[in-house]
């Protein structure tokens, strides 16, 4: 078993009963305190990141942007809180890092690490701006040339996020407790992103209906309480490359002794007194023997108390005096309660979709039901929630969205978070990366990300990644 580093309040005034007001705080976006992003919330708060710091009211979801305003690049949309990181603001591990070069090569004052502050009159130029909307920066080693900065390395933004990492640890310690874990079934879904040889790992729709074949997610599932560790029957963690080898997991529950995981972090170490938030964040440089096994890897740890999603995030550093190989393996853990909305992320209903496709937009409008996709042109710069406003029959050009398969009318996590390979009518082959960070107590209020992408290989065996175009998918409605 892996060690996981895992009121409303009521007024009475005469004879009426009046609801007050949330009380709005302040919360702080830190790559080092980032002065300049825009940001919009659920509940119309906006303006600009001073010192890293935002207002927000209590269940909001805030959107933050690189730019003068939200026509700017969406950063990332996730639930609101205290403490908000670049390795939460994203599923992928490459991202999070990628995200940090990205603000890092626009911080004003280079010689100061110790804030970011983005002011270059760059921020506001549409040439920039449509650019920057069209990349995956996921993948910006292999394109961020287009962009006309000169990007910080992987080795510094990731020595930047361990001094942040510091900072929170300085200013923002707590011990309250945001979750307790004890005595909840709690469902861990791994999925490879890449493997050690940097070859990206995707989902083969053409083997979805063999039960056999998993691709590249595994699960395990897991219980503590005062007494012991309980581990269910699962698919397993064990992989081959980019492939989950199943059966690796006795088909028999396992009942550890508590006392064999004490010192043990994440969600196992915390459940018994319960966990702040300390215990489930973390950004480290990890470069250490593990039993002749060398790791030089950072390891990222997050926590969203609205989702109760806790995220873990490996992604290898590449080759130094003790490793030879390629080292670039991707992964990530999503943990969550197994009573939760990770098997049952509610995607019917109307949907803004902007596409991206080198300078060009494009905005539709889907009515996404009953494992249909029907299409409108958007009225006054938005999505109308009447379905009888959606005719054209679309479906067959997301081959892709494969939860529409699924038997219930919803999707997985995991499914959300895929690189897959699909096949058209002709059959030709294509590449989706799919990325959903949750947001919200229902999970829907987040950002749907596809990466159109090509793949091939590079002399050294890893796969060379070109995005054709990246869209964004925002629920405007239920069709409930």
């Amino acid at each position: 078993m892996k060690a996981f580093y895992l009121l409303a309040a009521l007024s009475c005034f005469s004879s009426f009963v009046v609801s007050a007001q949330p009380e709005t705080q302040t919360g702080y976006f830190i790559d080092s305190p980032v002065s300049g992003l825009y940001y919009e919330t659920s509940s119309n708060l906006s303006g600009t990141t001073n010192k890293g710091a935002f207002e927000y009211n209590p269940g909001d979801i805030i959107s933050f942007f690189i730019g003068n305003d939200s026509s700017g690049y969406l950063l990332t949309t996730l639930s609101a809180q205290q403490v908000i990181t670049p390795t939460l603001s994203s599923t992928k591990p490459s991202r999070s890092i990628n995200m940090t070069r990205l603000l890092l090569s626009l911080d004003s004052t280079p010689e100061n690490r110790e804030e970011i502050v983005l002011a270059s009159k760059i921020l506001s130029d549409v040439e920039f701006q449509k650019k920057l909307k069209s990349i995956d920066i996921s993948c910006l080693d292999s394109i961020g040339y287009s962009l006309g900065l000169e990007l910080v390395s992987t080795k510094e933004a990731t020595e930047h996020l361990n001094q942040s990492q510091q900072y929170i640890k300085k200013n923002f310690t707590s011990d309250e407790v945001i979750f307790s874990p004890k005595n909840i079934k709690m469902s861990n879904i791994i999925i490879m992103k890449k493997d050690w040889a940097g070859r990206t790992c995707m989902y083969d729709l053409a083997h979805a209906n063999n039960p056999k074949y998993h691709g590249p997610i595994g699960s395990t599932d897991y219980k503590v309480t005062d007494d012991e560790l309980i581990q269910y029957p699962s698919i397993g963690d064990y992989f081959k490359g980019c492939n989950l080898v199943p059966g690796k997991l006795t088909s028999e529950i396992i009942r550890e002794p508590i006392e064999n995981t004490e010192g043990w972090s994440g969600l196992i170490g915390c459940a018994a007194k319960g966990c702040t938030r300390n215990d489930l964040s973390g950004f480290a440089i990890e470069d250490y023997d593990d039993e002749g096994d060398w790791k030089y890897r950072t390891v990222a740890l997050d926590f969203d108390p609205t989702t109760q999603l806790l995220m873990e995030k490996i992604q290898g550093l590449g080759k130094n005096e003790h490793i030879r190989h390629s080292n670039k393996r991707e992964m990530i853990w999503f943990t969550y309660p197994a009573s939760g909305k990770g098997d049952t992320i509610p995607y019917q209903g109307f949907w803004q979709h902007t596409i991206y496709e080198q300078t060009d937009m494009v905005q539709q409008c889907l009515y996404i039901n009953n494992k249909t996709i029907l299409q409108a042109e958007m009225i006054e710069d938005s999505c109308s929630t009447n379905a009888a406003h959606y005719i054209t029959d679309v479906t067959q050009q997301y081959g892709d969205m494969w939860w529409l398969n699924n038997p219930e009318n919803t999707a997985s996590l995991a499914q959300l978070n895929t690189q897959v390979r699909w096949y058209d009518s002709i059959p030709n082959q294509h590449f989706t990366t799919w990325e959903y960070l949750p947001a919200g107590k229902e999970w829907d209020e987040g950002i749907l990300y596809r990466f159109r992408q090509s793949i091939s290989l590079n002399g050294d065996g890893s796969h060379k990644v070109d995005t054709l175009s990246v869209s964004e998918f925002h629920k405007v409605g239920s069709n409930i």
